[in-house]
């Protein structure tokens, strides 16, 4: 895969998006009385709250052309990937409800976090 500066801008466009909307959310699912109620605020707040603002400012800066902007993507890509392996695991053993499903989201999930951590890595030339 080539990188190309068109695709970049869809990336970047669809992750600003994805991280404007999920800014709320995180702020629903941590005020829900769910199960895990209590590492869910912490692993919120501790570390998908500092991935959602690093992926609005890399998606912020790869709109508006900045070299440092791949460097931070690959940076918030990278914590939310761990943070989603990891709280997805402690989610999927200590909580037994619908697992088939949450197993099939986290895997796409990670799938996805992947494939992106893999493009933004990928050499490109000085423009």
């Amino acid at each position: 895969m080539r990188p190309s500066p068109a695709f970049d801008r869809a990336l970047a466009v669809v992750g600003l998006a994805l991280h404007v909307a999920a800014l709320p959310a995180l702020g629903v699912w941590i005020s829900a009385d769910a199960p895990l109620a209590s590492a869910t605020l912490a692993v919120g707040l501790a570390a998908i709250l500092p991935a959602l603002v690093l992926g609005v400012i890399a998606s912020s800066a790869l709109l508006a052309r900045r070299r440092w902007g791949r460097v931070l993507a690959i940076v918030a890509l990278a914590l939310s990937l761990a943070v989603s392996l990891s709280y997805g695991v402690v989610w999927l053993s200590l909580v037994p409800f619908a697992r088939p499903l949450v197993a099939s989201g986290i895997g796409l999930l990670v799938l996805f976090q992947t494939l992106a951590l893999i493009y933004w890595c990928l050499p490109r030339p000085w423009r």
